[in-house]
């Protein structure tokens, strides 16, 4: 006890003499508190984890050094927050690189600068600064900086022209070592003057036929990317397609002409004149071929069906049933038929009939009439035909609503029908069973610019088993307005669904107006 006693007061003594302590060494270097001299090995500080130190904050006095074992370094404390003693990477500044300008060089275009930012700390390409030059020539002689140009975008003026253009870049970051070196984009140019907007591709398209519309078409350019303005039109005709006795139609100053009858036998061409809303505004007028001879629409019928008896057959059947199609003559029986006594066609000695051997829910059968070009007919054809409804063998049957007859037109030879008119069996009220003679003079029509119209008997008798007369009985079906195509198809859609219903349709007319 005693020997443990000189120890610890020698200790203390000698500390206190020499203010100094060495391990290892018995003499600590005069610059030291405490000197630690070891060859093999080293000191080891406390170590802790990231919490423990965030947590030593609050007592922490100003020179304390630990280890943070989590984020594996050295931190200090320098009296209000822990400092990073350890290896710490070296920041550097970013680079720019691939710098170009895209645009016209053209007065009024617009220029922009394009570079390839790189910062090798990933820092953001948010404080770079730009500048525009401009020179004599492609080396740069007599370049000056352009002031106030100091965005990546730089609109050409007329001070530019004939000159070349310089776009540089010096690359910053608001975060790390900033800014790069500055650096530039070959010389481009040289600068001309804006240039007028032009008009390609000029052409007329429409039907070459007095009261047909004619279009004229252009494409429109600008060098420096101005929008169209108020371009300017014009249309001509001639006495040929060289353009002899060329002269202006009064009036015609848009895109559309309507071909007038003082327009017969002549051409037609259609001159445009491209105006820019900015830059150099007018461009050269510029002109589509002749187009012509103008021909004056036929009028008058297009092609008739009777249904009768060596009659060419212009259509062919389709659909649900087409064996239910026959041709119908002679009347309908005194008795046991209705209407009786009526003649099963509306002229000549045959009508075309259709009787469904079904019951039960049903699709259309088609009448179709072969494809026509129309294009040397007016632009107003109407299809027509007449209609009867008929009870056979039986007194009490006839057409419900859901029986019909449909008028379908195509203006593409059938790959697509509209359905124009519809005539609807039973009446405006909850009649039902209904039918009619020829003799009737109803009508049901609608135009071809209009949707599908369903017509029906404007009788609102409730009962069942009604012959229709007079104006309730609808035999006249009809649609106008159809256009002049030179794929014109159309077709006749019937359904029932009783063996003892006839649909008896007659006399169809396609003419021009």
């Amino acid at each position: 006890m005693t020997k443990k006693i000189f120890v610890i007061t020698l200790i203390s003594t000698s500390t206190s003499f020499f203010s100094q302590v060495g391990i290892n060494t018995t003499t600590p270097h005069p610059s030291s508190v405490l000197d630690v001299t070891s060859d093999t090995k080293g000191l080891l500080i406390p170590r802790l984890t990231t919490t423990a130190v965030n947590d030593l904050s609050t007592a922490a006095n100003e020179g304390l050094i630990v280890f943070d074992k989590d984020k594996k370094t050295f931190f200090g404390w320098d009296g209000t927050k822990w400092q990073n003693l350890g290896y710490e990477e070296i920041n550097t500044v970013p680079t720019a690189t691939n710098v170009t300008i895209t645009g016209n060089y053209s007065t009024g275009s617009l220029l922009t600068g394009n570079y390839m930012f790189s910062d090798a700390q990933s820092n953001p390409d948010d404080a770079s600064t730009f500048i525009w030059k401009r020179a004599d020539n492609g080396s740069g002689t007599n370049t000056m900086i352009i002031p106030s140009a100091t965005t990546q975008n730089y609109t050409l003026v007329a001070a530019d022209q004939g000159k070349y253009l310089q776009f540089c870049v010096t690359p910053g970051s608001s975060v790390g070592a900033s800014p790069g070196s500055i650096k530039c984009s070959p010389w481009g140019g040289s600068v001309i003057a804006n240039q007028a907007p032009t008009a390609s591709s000029v052409n007329i398209t429409g039907n070459t036929a007095i009261g047909q519309i004619l279009t004229g078409t252009y494409t429109y350019s600008d060098a420096e990317g101005n929008a169209q303005g108020a371009s300017t039109f014009r249309w001509t005709h001639s006495d040929d397609s060289s353009g002899t006795n060329e002269s202006n139609i009064s009036g015609a100053n848009s895109t559309t002409y309507t071909i007038t009858a003082g327009d017969a036998g002549k051409y037609i061409k259609f001159y445009v004149t491209p105006v820019a809303s900015t830059g150099t505004t007018t461009g050269s007028e510029t002109g589509s071929p002749f187009k012509g001879p103008i021909i004056t629409l036929n009028s008058g019928t297009i092609f008739t069906q009777g249904f009768e008896t060596g009659e060419t057959a212009n259509y062919t059947t389709s659909g649900f049933s087409t064996s239910s199609l026959n041709f119908t003559s002679g009347n309908t029986a005194a008795s046991g038929d209705a209407p009786a006594s009526s003649p099963l066609f509306s002229t000549g000695a045959r009508g075309y009939g259709y009787s469904n051997p079904t019951t039960g829910t049903v699709t259309s059968t088609y009448v179709e009439f072969n494809t026509i070009d129309a294009s040397s007919y007016t632009n107003n054809i109407t299809l027509s035909f007449d209609v009867a409804a008929f009870s056979i063998g039986s007194t009490g049957n006839g057409m419900e609503s859901a029986d019909l007859v449909s008028v379908e037109i195509s203006t593409d030879g059938g790959s697509n029908y509209a359905t124009k008119l519809t005539l609807l069996g039973g009446n405006a009220g909850s009649g039902s069973n209904t039918r009619w003679a020829f003799s009737g003079t109803g009508t049901g029509t609608n135009d071809f610019a209009s949707s599908n119209l369903n017509v029906t008997s404007p009788s609102t008798s409730s009962t069942s088993g009604i012959t229709l007369t007079g104006a309730q009985a609808i035999t006249k079906l009809s649609v106008t307005g159809i256009p002049n195509s030179s794929q014109l198809r159309v077709r006749i859609g019937l359904r029932n669904n009783a063996s003892s219903e006839l649909w008896v349709i007659d006399n169809v007319k396609l003419q021009a107006q």
